[in-house]
């Protein structure tokens, strides 16, 4: 069994969380009386230590409230230094749990909403990912995002201000949101039109195991955002292993939006037996109350992964990560280091 020191020492890469969806409560107020904003009575419990969003429906309509939380979280931020904020935070607090590298989903119409144009959005993040980088080592990506549920012109846009400021750090494009809302059709414009090799797309959670195969088909992806409901059929995870698909597993996320009822019915364990590339990821840590730390330790916990096979997960993570080689080349030599 891994504890304590031994766990947080433990390299973790954290593959699929999105920037805003890392914010935390007693940041959001800080934020909010910085700018002079009163959130919404809804956000937080009346503890105002948690983001409340939760409801009784099924897996659709918890989405939907999850994602009008986010965006009402989202609203309390006005200006750069909110972005650089948040970013550090996070970052801070993941290598803490012995976290190197880091890959966000960024959304340029969330930006917009704050009163940001997409160049100075990702200048706010880069001076975040400096701050951290300077004390931690930390590494960071970016992955331009378009949201589904905002239709498929929003996403265009976003696509085409992408390839209009290309900065190093922003190595992928990819799309998030309710996964039920348009066709996959319709953002394939935005994918070729993005410039971009790194791609990855939101299946298989909210929706059935075919918007899988759409996403794989249509827009060219081998990494896919959750992926989890291609267990239900058989033949597309036949197809998915043959392809060396690259499933982002978000544990908490699906138990908090009941995709999956409990640990046992998830199917990470039986991805990572059936040789998919499983790699990890927060999803949105301050709403599902976890952090890659926890991810990590419930895959051990609650799955039984070995420090041997938690060690392939963050190595399966690096080596399809959408970064440059040197870096890739760093972040191997520390998992290849870390002494069991």
């Amino acid at each position: 069994m891994l504890f304590g020191d031994s766990f947080r020492k433990l390299p973790k890469v954290d593959l699929h969380v999105h920037l805003e969806g890392t914010i935390t409560p007693e940041m959001a107020k800080k934020i909010a009386s910085r700018n002079n904003v009163i959130p919404s009575p809804q956000l937080m419990d009346s503890s105002g230590e948690h983001f409340r969003w939760s409801s009784d429906g099924d897996a659709r309509h918890n989405l939907i409230a999850f994602l009008k939380a986010y965006d009402d979280a989202t609203s309390v931020m006005k200006r750069r230094e909110d972005y650089s904020d948040i970013t550090y935070d996070y970052l801070h607090r993941a290598a803490q749990e012995g976290c190197v590298y880091v890959e966000f989903f960024i959304s340029a119409d969330h930006g917009a909403m704050v009163g940001l144009d997409y160049k100075e959005m990702i200048g706010a993040i880069a001076d975040g990912y400096e701050k951290a980088k300077k004390e931690s080592g930390i590494e960071m990506r970016l992955i331009s995002t378009c949201v589904r549920h905002y239709g498929p012109e929003a996403a265009l846009k976003v696509a085409d201000v992408t390839r209009g400021y290309h900065h190093p750090l922003v190595t992928g494009f990819g799309m998030a949101g309710d996964e039920n809302a348009h066709t996959i059709a319709d953002f394939r414009p935005a994918f070729m039109a993005s410039g971009l090799a790194g791609r990855t797309a939101h299946a298989g959670e909210a929706s059935g195991p075919e918007t899988v195969r759409q996403a794989r088909d249509i827009l060219q992806v081998r990494r896919f955002g959750h992926m989890v409901r291609a267990i239900e059929d058989v033949k597309l995870m036949e197809e998915q292993k043959s392809i060396l698909a690259v499933p982002e597993v978000c544990v908490s996320s699906n138990i908090a939006l009941k995709v999956y009822p409990d640990y046992k019915s998830h199917p990470l364990r039986r991805f990572f037996d059936y040789g998919l590339k499983v790699v990890l990821g927060s999803d949105d840590p301050s709403f599902f109350n976890t952090s890659i730390g926890r991810e990590y330790k419930i895959a051990h916990d609650h799955f039984g992964f070995t420090e041997t096979e938690l060690l392939q997960l963050s190595r399966n993570a690096v080596e399809e990560a959408f970064v440059g080689e040197a870096v890739r080349g760093q972040l191997l030599d520390k998992i290849a280091a870390h002494k069991h």
